[in-house]
């Protein structure tokens, strides 16, 4: 498999919320067949674009690196999936 591909998509103005303004920091990540986007909402502070960027980096990080946690079970091995495929009732083409 090859690399993930992530590009800041744009970056825009979000609704606010109590705390204040927000932007929405939109990543797009690629790997063929694969491509989906994922929105970062940050509070605006005393962040410039370049900043604003970086947090929202992090921030794609940590909601990967939790989801990664959450997901752990879920992981197979090589054994696992080649019995899963034995016991597959769909006919083999």
């Amino acid at each position: 498999m090859g690399e993930f591909k992530i590009k800041v998509a744009r970056i825009e103005a979000a609704a606010p919320n109590e705390k204040g303004d927000r932007v929405q920091i939109t990543f797009e990540v690629e790997r063929e067949p694969l491509v989906f986007q994922i929105p970062i909402l940050l509070e605006m502070k005393e962040f410039d674009d370049t900043e604003m960027v970086q947090v929202a980096k992090n921030e794609l990080h940590r909601t990967f690196d939790e989801l990664t946690n959450q997901t752990e079970k879920w992981t197979l091995s090589v054994e696992d999936v080649q019995q899963l495929s034995n016991i597959s009732l769909r006919p083999k083409t």
